[in-house]
């Protein structure tokens, strides 16, 4: 592909929308539809502005496949980019990924895309992006072709409002498990479940506008049944990390073998992020957060979030999924997506005053334990209150007598005054300890790379220091379920993040 010529004599770029043609700079003629062309260069007319944010991509006005038109430059990463494109058949906009052509005949980036295209072509679901189309360019460079996304990601909207509604939160992490359900059902795990792989977009339907969580980027899924496939050095790899420290499972920083309940621990992180406004374990070095993945219980909700107030049933099923052995786990996306769904309406119930009777059979075992603890707590209040009742009559030491109400179908309970010098008794209570926040690290770890280091790299002494048990093995560690049930929530706080952003990711970071 012929790179741009750059004509010092040229006006330079306007800043605002007018097309131009990307090689002379002609404005487009007065009314003319996408579909035409610069007369000299056969090049597409583009919007000045999108000319000058891609650094003059040379790619811009040029029909790829003979089909794809393309127009702007949405995001780029090692692997390639991403593009706006125009399917010209059907007058559509597309999504347009293009490995590079310096990387398009690489082993290993080849089995990537290739994967990420097979995996994209299976799915069906609403909550999953769709694919129209895969196949490789006249130059050699390979492409795929995606639904046009409207929206932003999830690490975008974190980083604008820090943390989310608990039943938004909910919503989005069921849309995200419906998705699994079904990527699961195919033999795929994704590997790489991070906010910016979660993109919210606005849906049109008879039930009116609504937002909708979508999984994006299966560039390093992984299929657990698939004999027919080639293997690739990226799927077999023994003792090899792939996927985001700051999200992954205990099996997955251990190099261990992986199952779908995987994806479900990497869940559990984002709800954990999604409710406190930070994940659970966070620092700089991403070795230390693999080991606290590995090794530690994550904190709680109230000590992550202090005033943030969320719902006990809603605490219990993330609590639950951040378990450190997979068995501990939910055991499916539709284990996960049920429990969530009871949480959610037992939780609305409560708030709204009305109590749901839902047999106790019917319950989640998570569930079911924490509405035992529910009615626990209960029966202790009551105990302790007949106790100071019974204390105040004693103390008191006078007779209730009984008068008869006026009707004579009444009755009510009078004391009689007391003497002059009588007992007051009052109970002191102790104030309950201030747990100060966590602060969130600035590492940026959910934004790096994905990562593809063997965990024989990892130094004995550096594995020594974090406590880094040995691969192929996950610590024994139960943590115990959630507190109180919760009141109103706090409002939102719209403070940005320290975490800082790489390029936009609407399509995966495509490293």
């Amino acid at each position: 592909m012929p790179a741009p010529v750059l004509d010092s004599t040229l006006p330079p770029l306007s800043a605002s929308s007018v097309r131009i043609c990307p090689r002379c700079r002609q404005p487009a003629p007065a009314g003319a539809g996408w579909d035409v062309k610069c007369a000299e260069h056969s090049l597409a007319f583009v919007e000045s502005r999108s000319l000058a944010e891609s650094g003059h991509d040379s790619l811009l006005g040029t029909t790829l496949a003979g089909r794809f038109t393309i127009l702007a430059r949405i995001g780029s990463g090692s692997m390639g980019s991403v593009y706006r494109a125009r399917q010209a058949a059907v007058g559509r906009d597309v999504a347009l990924k293009i490995v590079r052509r310096d990387r398009a005949y690489d082993r290993e980036t080849k089995a990537r895309f290739e994967r990420e295209a097979r995996a994209v072509s299976l799915l069906k679901s609403p909550h999953a992006v769709t694919a129209f189309d895969f196949g490789e360019a006249e130059d050699g460079s390979w492409f795929l072709a995606l639904e046009m996304l409207e929206g932003e990601t999830l690490g975008e909207r974190l980083r604008r409002e820090r943390r989310l509604h608990w039943v938004e939160a909910v919503r989005f992490a069921c849309d995200a498990l419906r998705s699994l359900a079904e990527a699961h059902a195919q033999g795929i795990i994704h590997r790489d479940l991070k906010p910016d792989n979660l993109f919210l977009t606005r849906v049109h339907d008879p039930a009116g506008d609504r937002e909708i969580c979508k999984i994006l980027d299966f560039g390093i899924a992984k299929w657990v049944r698939d004999e027919e496939a080639p293997v690739d050095q990226l799927q077999t790899l023994a003792g090899t990390v792939f996927g985001t420290p700051r999200y992954m499972s205990p099996e997955q920083a251990q190099g261990a073998p992986l199952d779908p309940r995987s994806d479900l621990y990497s869940l559990g992180v984002l709800m954990f992020q999604m409710l406190a406004g930070r994940a659970p374990f966070v620092d700089d070095d991403a070795v230390v957060v693999m080991a606290k993945h590995i090794k530690n219980a994550p904190p709680e909700l109230e000590e992550a979030a202090p005033g943030v107030e969320i719902p006990a049933a809603v605490e219990a099923v993330v609590r639950r999924t951040l378990e450190k052995l997979p068995e501990n786990r939910p055991a499916s996306a539709e284990q996960m997506l049920n429990e969530l769904e009871h949480a959610m309406s037992a939780s609305r119930a409560v708030e709204s005053g009305v109590r749901l009777h839902v047999p106790e059979e019917d319950l989640p075992e998570s569930l079911r334990l924490a509405e035992r603890r529910t009615w626990l707590l209960g029966g202790l209040l009551a105990a302790a209150l007949l106790a100071v009742l019974g204390l105040g009559l004693a103390v008191w030491g006078r007779p209730l007598k009984h008068r008869s109400g006026a009707s004579g179908t009444s009755a009510s309970l009078t004391r009689v005054p007391d003497p002059p010098h009588s007992t007051a008794v009052a109970t002191a209570l102790q104030p309950t300890p201030t747990v100060a926040p966590i602060g969130d690290s600035a590492s940026g770890l959910e934004n790096s790379a994905s990562i593809a280091a063997p965990s024989s790299s990892v130094t004995e002494s550096t594995a020594k220091e974090a406590q880094l048990p040995a691969a192929g093995s996950v610590h024994p560690l139960h943590v115990a379920a959630p507190g109180t049930p919760s009141k109103k929530p706090a409002p939102r706080t719209s403070s940005s993040s320290p975490l800082e952003r790489r390029g936009n990711e609407r399509y995966g970071r495509f490293d």
